[in-house]
Formats: structure tokens, sequence, C-alpha cells
């Protein structure tokens, strides 16, 4: 069994004997406080090996997750995630929608609505076809329609991009969830900070700042979230490697392939004769002289379903980043609120810890020579050697 499983599965026995018991929004659940796991990057790639990660869905998340929104009111949708088959934040949008339609729509009076796509048809010309049809729709039975709209209607209207618009609203899509994670990492507040962007530029031009941090929670917007974030904060830190560190991803690059003969030939014949010359030599070869750190802050944590979600996320953005700023994914640091699991998830949990998993983590490799953080694309990322148990079947609580 590799540390990442023994760490994870640490934790779901931590619950299960310690726990508290209480009744939540989502359902009953044991839960404990404050937990601090930790995964050294250096051994592998930290994906279980005790159940089987939907790697696709990680991968997809986070390139969603760094997009920057391009509409004006920041809502993250999706749409992009559906497209791709990945089908994880489904349920919540779905409930956002539900509400919001209960809350927005029921008081409007349908000739007033008319009224408006006249209008809008007048100024802005003919609207498709779908959105004549979603209109007629909607002034039937005081919009119950849209209130009873089932999930497999709600995700065909997500495809099709449909937008409602009225006085309730400056703008809705099927499908969106608000200034939920994207917003707030790419286009945070009033002046729509990029955090992601200047956590780069400051780890290349300043790479010992203890400012390099990315917030998620940014209370002036949780109200208008179909979900709080529940990961709240990342930070990024760095150390200077040892000679013996550089000398070890020198070896590493030299076998895929990727160091200049004219290096591997200098190092080989000892012509750096001491540590100054060996630096000077990798700094030359382009080897990193930084390892990159990454601690992520989460607020609540479903220890049998997101966890190992998170821990790849947070993994894979540390690589992405230290490709950009040329450094080594050093060190993963998860510092956790309210861990908890679900009292419906036990069985699942109880499986999963009588599992013995493999004893060698996986190798991610990233192809490509990204310059910014949106040149990586889902096919750079190959993840090679996973071996791991089957999936485990866990319920999933929403809200």
């Amino acid at each position: 069994m590799t540390d990442t499983d023994k760490v994870y599965l640490g934790l779901l026995q931590d619950i299960l004997d310690n726990g508290v018991e209480k009744d939540t929004r989502a359902g009953r659940v044991k839960s404990v406080f404050g937990r601090q796991l930790r995964f050294n990057l250096k051994k592998g790639f930290p994906l279980l090996t005790t159940k089987k990660v939907f790697t696709k869905g990680v991968i997809y998340e986070l390139l969603w997750f760094l997009q920057r929104p391009c509409n004006s009111h920041g809502s993250m949708n999706i749409e992009y995630l559906v497209r791709n088959g990945v089908h994880i934040w489904d349920d919540d949008a779905y409930r956002w929608f539900k509400s919001e339609i209960v809350k927005n729509f029921t008081s409007i009076d349908g000739n007033r609505i008319e009224y408006m796509v006249c209008v809008n048809d007048d100024e802005q010309g003919v609207k498709p076809y779908y959105e004549y049809w979603m209109w007629n729709q909607l002034r039937k039975n005081d919009s119950e329609w849209l209130r009873n709209l089932s999930k497999e209607d709600f995700l065909d209207l997500v495809l099709q991009r449909v937008e409602i618009w009225g006085p309730f609203m400056s703008k809705y899509r099927f499908g969106d969830l608000g200034p939920v994670y994207g917003k707030q990492w790419r286009k945070f507040g009033g002046s729509g900070i990029d955090q992601i962007n200047n956590i780069i530029t400051t780890l290349k031009t300043s790479p010992n700042d203890r400012r390099m941090l990315c917030l998620a929670f940014n209370p002036d917007d949780l109200c208008e979230m179909a979900l709080p974030p529940c990961h709240v904060m990342m930070q990024f830190y760095t150390r200077e490697l040892a000679i013996t560190e550089r000398m070890e991803i020198f070896k590493e690059r030299s076998k895929q392939g990727l160091i200049p003969q004219k290096y591997f030939e200098y190092v080989n014949n000892n012509k750096a004769s001491s540590v100054s010359d060996a630096d000077a030599c990798y700094d030359m070869a382009d080897i990193p002289r930084y390892g990159l750190s990454c601690m992520w802050t989460q607020r609540s944590v479903d220890v049998p379903l997101g966890l190992c979600w998170n821990i790849s996320s947070y993994a894979l953005l540390t690589h992405m980043i230290a490709k950009l700023t040329n450094m080594a994914p050093d060190e993963l640091v998860g510092s956790l609120g309210d861990c908890h699991i679900y009292m419906n998830q036990i069985d699942g949990v109880n499986e999963h810890l009588s599992r013995k998993g493999y004893d060698v983590l996986p190798k991610l490799i990233i192809e490509g020579d990204q310059k910014v953080i949106e040149d990586f694309k889902y096919e750079n990322f190959k993840i090679f050697g996973y071996m791991c148990d089957p999936v485990i079947k866990i319920p999933l609580s929403v809200g």
C-alpha cells in the first residue's frame, strides 16, 4: 500500500473511531475537525490505489476551473463538463436552477414576459425556434413547466446553450452555477483579479514571497453561488533544491531524452569540480532550482467521495504551475476543517478500509511546451503505471 493510501485510509478510520454524529443540511454524518494530510509529490502522483479515481473528471474539472469566465456576471456553466462527459456538477446545477425558478418565476405575469420577448425580437432580431418554444412553455400554468423540468431535459437545454432573460435576473443560461471556483480564481472581486496568473508571475520573479495565495471563498458572492466553495484557499511555497536533488532530476530527464547531449557529457565527465560549478551546469541544462509545494485549505470535506478527488486535483495544479515556472513538484498539504462521512456511506467506507491496494504510485507526464496556464489541454496529461482496485459505489449527498 502506498503512503497516499495509508494517509487517506487513516483519516477514514479516524472519523469512524472519533467522529461526532450530527445532522447537517445534506444528511446525518460522523465528523472530526481540523486534520492535516501530507503527500510527497517526488514519490509519484498521489492517486489512490485502493480504489479507482476518475482521472478524466479530475483533469477536465481543473481545466474548467482555470477558465476565465467570459460573461459579464462571471457565472461558471456546466456545459464544458457535460460536453466532455463529466457530470459531477449536474445535480448542483439542476438543484440551483429549480430553486431559482421557484424564487423568481412564480410571481411574474405571463403577459409581461410575452411583451418582453416581443420587444427583444424587435430590437435584437428573430430568436431561434427553441427559445420561442421555451417561452411558450414558460407562459403555461404559471411557469409549471420550468419548475417541473426533468434533469434530462435540463441537460438538453444546457447543450443548446438556452438563455432566460427577464426582470428577475440580468441573465441566466441553463447550466449556470454562479461565480464558483473559476470566477474566484481568475476574476476575483470587482476589479477582476487573476489570482492564478499573479501566483505564476510571483513564482518567476520572487519565489520566496509569502503572499502566494488564491482565495475561492468570497463572502460578497456566496448568495449568487449554487454551492459555496468547499476548498476555500490555496498557498504556494518554494525551497531551493539540494545539488543531489537536481542531479536526480537531471538523470530522470536524461532517460527521457530531454537533456542535450553536451550537458549530459559535461556532468558525466565530472567537469563540474564544485557545487557551484554543478549548479551552473544544471542551470544551463534548465534543471529546476526550486521545489514547489502547495497547501490547500478546505472548510468541508466529504472524505469517502470528494477528498481523493481534491488530492489529485491540487497535485495536478501543482504540476502544471511547476512546469510553467520551471520548478519541481515537491509536497502537497491538505489543511482540512470539517471532515465527515455520511451515514449512508459507511458500508462503502468499510469496504475501502478492507483493501490493500498497490505499492507503487503512478507517474504524471505533461506533454507540450506550455507558456501560460490556458495552454494546457486534456490530451497533454499522461498518467503511467496506474494500478488500482475497482471503483467503490458510494452515494453522493448534494447540497
